[in-house]
């Protein structure tokens, strides 16, 4: 009668390690919530160092008094040094450089390198000849009023007539018409 066995009853070892696991998972569930809060508790706090790194680029007025204090010159002082000097110029051959190489090229005889890609990648011809340098400076600057595309709607030549003025345009034309055959 004594060494009667209950299915029921779990014996002493596997009782201490379910109990063990049970404990674990807990410790484990717990300190998963725990660094979850900690997150979300750092990435919701505001004005703070380690959060907000870069302060100084919100330029508003509620941060003026987390920015430095800045020293103010006296009125009617002057800089000892030089200005930087102007590096843009109205010239034909800047004006030139600026709105026209990148099609035709430094020599203007259509060696431009965006021109280059349209044609190789994309498969675009020219609807004329892109060498402009045998080209008349009338007809040049006739090309430049143009406000609409002035080779026709295929062409990709854009229209400057808007965006350069009479002045600009004729010294494009003379710095054109200058340049070798």
């Amino acid at each position: 009668m004594m060494n009667r066995v209950n299915s029921n009853m779990i014996p002493p070892v596997a009782d201490r390690s379910l109990a063990g696991k049970g404990k674990r998972s807990y410790k484990r569930w717990f300190f998963g919530i725990a660094v979850l809060f900690g997150v979300v508790l750092v990435g919701c706090s505001q004005g703070t160092y380690p959060v907000d790194i870069f302060y100084e680029q919100h330029y508003q007025q509620s941060y003026r008094s987390h920015e430095p204090p800045r020293l103010t010159g006296v009125a009617g002082a002057v800089a000892l040094y030089p200005p930087i000097a102007s590096t843009v110029t109205n010239t034909g051959a800047d004006l030139y450089r600026v709105n026209c190489q990148m099609c035709h090229g430094a020599d203007a005889k259509g060696t431009g390198p965006v021109l280059a890609k349209m044609t190789e990648n994309y498969g675009y011809m020219p609807i004329v000849l892109t060498d402009i340098t045998n080209r008349p400076v009338s007809f040049i600057e006739s090309r430049l009023e143009a406000t609409a595309r002035p080779l026709g709607p295929s062409s990709v030549m854009p229209p400057f007539g808007k965006l350069l003025s009479q002045a600009e345009r004729a010294a494009i034309a003379e710095f054109i018409g200058s340049l070798p055959k």
